[in-house]
């Protein structure tokens, strides 16, 4: 339990590395490219030399899915949208290699659903404001990450020790993130809270898809306190870092990404519970108890720092205690989503004009961030049975009993962080398709009846 044996070193040096990078790019922000470089290459030659390409092929677009959001903090990637098109290129290179099902076929119609919203959009854009092919890429980069990681994932057969492995290789960006985020950030004494999300504490970044990530952090080291580590030197690190990306989630004050993460431990929870022995239960139980005292003591630190405005927060009342818009204006944005559909209901108005419908209405050029109202007030109904495929596909997946401790909990992250956060991100299209996956669990061998 002590001993320091092979694998756990590795983990440590790991862990250890991930500490360096996020210190060294705190410091020598230029120095980031070589980071994302570095990562490219890496994953690329060992799916190239690997036997084992198809894990290769998921590590890769694991990490970069999970990396994408420091990379673009760090201002690490040529472009915007770089890191949803790194998850694609290592998606191709296991299609290449690997292929994919021929069951995969929704799939395959969902993304063709979405090639008529190109055409109405061409239709109806103004080329000497906009470029036609950012508003496209930006609207569109998101679902195609989740096509090509869909359609590679879709009931491939995947060992399940070998997801717990992608289990770490995802929380390692996380903590490189995260110490970027402390050396970033002022002293908490000299930060300013209100009830609004806090750029500040969040690095300098946008809140809502700092604490994404973070609750995605918080959810992989929950799985990981679970189902854990055998060495007791890596059970107390995870330990540690569920407590560190949890308080650094709660003062981003953006409420999205927690409680995602706060959701998706009670569906894994519930299945976890639901399929083990009897045993192993109580061992989870007492757990989960260990835990929820933990959470309390957090809260509560977390509150007397921010003078109790994580509370108001999180109940959506202003410093005074009143109440306000707890969506923060994206139901008026929701609305006027709606409204566009009715008056477009078959073709939508194209991919991306819901930000100058609105614009015309309001005079405000918002992009959306609900994913499920863009699609329908820019596809229609094209949108809406594009969504009713995502959802029926892992549905039908659950029915037929597939135990994938991972499918519901992940389609959970997926619909949630869409609805808050759209798909600027390929994290959430990532996490949809790694719950098409077939994990294959490890069976005790029967003993044979002595004759």
């Amino acid at each position: 339990m002590f001993e320091l044996d092979r694998y756990t070193i590795q983990k440590l040096k790991l862990i250890a590395l991930h500490i360096i990078i996020g210190v060294i790019i705190s410091f020598f922000e230029d120095l980031s490219p070589a980071y994302f470089y570095i990562i490219i290459l890496f994953f690329t030659v060992a799916i190239f030399n690997s036997k084992d390409k198809t894990y290769y092929v998921l590590a890769g677009a694991a990490y970069i899915a999970s990396a994408e959001i420091f990379l673009r903090m760090a201002e690490a990637m040529p472009f915007w949208e770089m890191g949803k098109y790194m998850v694609i290129y290592f998606i191709g290179l296991g299609i290449f290699f690997k292929g994919f099902k021929l069951e995969a076929w929704p799939i395959l119609l969902y993304v063709l659903l979405l090639i008529p919203g190109i055409y109405i959009a061409y239709l109806n854009f103004d080329f000497l404001e906009e470029s036609f092919r950012k508003t496209i890429l930006f609207n569109l980069s998101g679902p195609l990450s989740l096509f090509a990681t869909a359609l590679f994932a879709f009931q491939l057969k995947f060992d399940f020790k070998k997801m717990m492995r992608l289990v770490d290789i995802m929380i390692y960006p996380i903590i490189t993130l995260t110490v970027y985020i402390f050396i970033y950030a002022p002293p908490l004494e000299e930060i300013q809270f209100t009830t609004d999300s806090n750029q500040l504490a969040s690095g300098g970044y946008s809140g809502n898809q700092v604490a994404t990530i973070l609750g995605l952090g918080m959810f992989l080291c929950y799985v990981r306190f679970i189902i854990p580590h055998k060495n007791i030197f890596l059970q107390i690190i995870n330990i540690s870092l569920l407590a560190l990306f949890s308080y650094r989630g709660l003062l981003t004050f953006s409420r999205g990404g927690i409680v995602t993460a706060v959701i998706m431990m009670l569906i894994f929870t519930f299945y976890f519970i639901n399929w083990t022995p009897i045993l192993t239960k109580a061992k989870a139980s007492l757990k989960l108890i260990s835990l929820g005292v933990g959470a309390v003591v957090l809260w509560g630190i977390t509150a007397s720092i921010t003078g109790g405005l994580i509370v108001n927060r999180y109940m959506g009342q202003r410093a005074d205690g009143e109440q306000k818009d707890i969506t923060t204006g994206r139901l008026d944005i929701l609305k006027d989503e709606l409204m566009a559909f009715q008056e477009n209901p078959f073709m939508g108005l194209g991919i991306g004009m819901g930000k100058f419908y609105r614009g015309e209405i309001t005079g405000h050029f918002a992009a959306s961030h609900n994913e499920v109202s863009r699609m329908i007030a820019e596809h229609g109904l094209f949108g809406i049975i594009a969504l009713l495929i995502l959802l029926l596909v892992p549905l039908a997946l659950l029915l037929k009993r597939k135990r994938n401790l991972f499918l519901m909990p992940f389609i959970a992250f997926w619909f949630l962080t869409i609805n808050h956060s759209a798909m600027r991100v390929a994290l959430p299209g990532f996490m949809y398709s790694l719950g098409l996956l077939q994990i294959q669990y490890q069976r005790k061998p029967k003993r044979k009846k002595s004759g």
